[in-house]
């Protein structure tokens, strides 16, 4: 197959993925309680017109930095609030660190690893996920792309362009997710430098110059955590007096959470964690990133230098980052996002030198079908014979093509085109069981929609269920309060929130305006794979108005 050919179908695959991806900006409903949190804390931001201190329910907040929360409120204030902006900033973060894949993989090798390492980015499944449930990690993608190939650029060339850019790009990861981030962007660098024996660059003025720029670009972050904190020892943070914000930048946020010792804990890390949760996160590319591991490990000493010192690079930015995820404790999924990209760009070299794909491309076109097969099953078991049973046909037309086509495709094409078709239609099908099933259990979206088109801004009282305040708080456009009892209600007129379970006691004069079901995220997919577990997830709940009660 001709480059200029391969070239052509890779960016057409990359269409095609990004406008998959994009999906999630339609989605009307945000995917988990962290999104809602942090949409909360955006939409204070928005609100009270103060971008210097976060705050949630009225308290001071500290445990993640500012930017994304910047940003987000910036959406907010662009677009309205709504859940298409609060995606849109992590959405554009995430198609920034598309960008960077490619670049960087071509800076190492040529266009067409940089197309494919583009392609296995925007189709792997984590990262479609994360484009639409957005997370720090969203953000931290378009920031440490960006940053590794600047600070390559300005290790060879000394480009004063590259040196500011890349440490706009580490201030802004800083300002995203803390101190930590160094080691994903400076190990893989730093890992080069041992290797060829260049100590001394590490504390070189150069290099010196470059890590001062980077706490520079940073220094906004300081100055709101010093002007909520520092400036004021005797707010009370996590029960404590005298908590100063930037301790908790430099050691608190990161090392706390590495150590397990911070305020917020998790007593349920394993160190194998990310092993498993890495080989489903980066379907469909699993299997090739296993086969490139080995490879580059068997074949390493008969590699040319320059090429040694690129295996060195991608492999330690990948593993350093993953073994202390590993160590600690406070683990969750979405935290190998980071180092995916590294991942892409290894696969992307091994598919691209390989002479012989034959036995993978087999491989992958298992996984395609398998992908396709279990989509259609799900589709139909999920809708019915409802209209939106009818996108059951494209991964039955996909699993047409692979018997149809495949064979007359090189294995080269085997391993990239149907695998990355097959979890975009699982994907498309993600975004409807979002869209249409999972909508109808979102019981503060729903109440939202209820409440939004009344002209009273009567505050609501959430009185029996809990997780409920965050979403309702993002999608209406009201007060919206959590109480233990009715005695904790002031207000004379208001809308009350209930569990069927709490619904006794009511006062006289409230009247019912409408019921909900509603099932936990966590019980949201056991829920639908059975009738059992549907009747002791779902869980009613009531909105009444009450008026004069006092």
């Amino acid at each position: 197959m001709k480059n200029s050919t391969l070239q052509n179908s890779l960016r057409w695959l990359i269409v095609l993925a990004l406008l998959v991806n994009g999906l999630g900006l339609l989605s009307p409903v945000l995917n988990s309680n962290d999104a809602y949190f942090y949409a909360v804390i955006s939409k204070t931001m928005v609100t009270s017109h103060n971008w210097v201190d976060l705050y949630y329910a009225g308290q001071d907040w500290l445990d993640k930095p500012h930017l994304p929360f910047w940003l987000t409120a910036l959406s907010f204030k662009l677009f309205g609030i709504s859940a298409f902006a609060y995606v849109l900033p992590g959405f554009i973060f995430n198609l920034i660190g598309a960008l960077y894949t490619y670049k960087l993989a071509k800076l190492f090798y040529d266009e067409t690893t940089g197309l494919v390492a583009a392609l296995i980015y925007v189709t792997s499944l984590h990262l479609m996920l994360s484009a639409m449930d957005v997370r720090a990690e969203a953000y931290l993608l378009g920031e440490i792309m960006p940053a590794c190939y600047y600070w390559l650029i300005y290790d060879r060339s000394s480009q004063i362009k590259a040196l500011l850019l890349a440490s706009l790009f580490t201030g802004l990861a800083l300002m995203t997710k803390g101190l930590f981030v160094v080691i994903t962007i400076f190990s893989g660098l730093v890992a080069s430098w041992i290797y060829a024996r260049h100590y001394w660059r590490l504390i070189s003025p150069k290099w010196l110059l470059a890590y001062g720029l980077s706490l520079a670009w940073a220094l906004p972050e300081f100055v709101c955590l010093y002007l909520q904190f520092d400036a004021h020892p005797e707010k009370i943070v996590f029960g404590h007096t005298q908590v100063s914000g930037l301790v908790w930048f430099f050691w608190g946020s990161q090392f706390g959470r590495f150590f397990n010792s911070g305020p917020i804990v998790n007593t349920h890390g394993n160190p194998f964690f990310f092993v498993h949760t890495f080989l489903w996160a980066f379907l469909p590319w699993s299997l090739v990133f296993l086969a490139a591991l080995y490879t580059n490990l068997r074949n390493f000493r008969r590699q040319a230098e320059d090429k040694k010192s690129v295996l060195i690079y991608l492999q330690f930015s990948f593993w350093l980052t993953f073994i202390l995820f590993s160590a600690t404790k406070f683990q969750l999924d979405h935290y190998t996002n980071i180092i995916m990209p590294f991942a892409a760009i290894l696969c992307a070299n091994y598919l691209l030198t390989q002479v012989n794909l034959r036995n993978l491309a087999r491989c992958q076109l298992g996984l395609a079908i398998l992908l396709s097969v279990l989509t259609i099953g799900l589709i139909i078991f999920i809708f019915k014979l409802s209209f939106y049973s009818l996108f059951a046909l494209l991964p039955l037309l996909l699993v047409v093509g692979i018997i149809q086509c495949s064979n007359h495709h090189s294995p080269l094409q085997r391993c990239l085109i149907w695998p990355s078709l097959a979890i975009n239609c699982a994907f498309i099908f993600i975004m409807l069981v979002n869209g249409v099933i999972y909508q109808r259990y979102d019981v503060g979206y729903n109440v939202a929609q209820t409440l939004n088109s009344v002209p009273n801004k009567l505050p609501i009282y959430v009185l029996g269920i809990n997780g409920m305040v965050n979403n309702l708080d993002f999608q209406n456009n009201r007060s919206v309060y959590s109480v233990n009892s009715l005695t904790d209600i002031h207000d004379e007129n208001y809308y009350l929130l209930v569990a069927d379970n709490f619904a006794v006691n009511l006062p006289i004069q409230a009247e019912k305006v409408a019921d909900y079901s509603g099932i936990e995220m966590m019980k949201f997919i056991p829920s639908l794979l059975s009738k059992k577990n549907y009747q002791n997830s779902v869980q009613h709940d009531t909105l009444y108005l009450v008026i004069n009660v006092h």
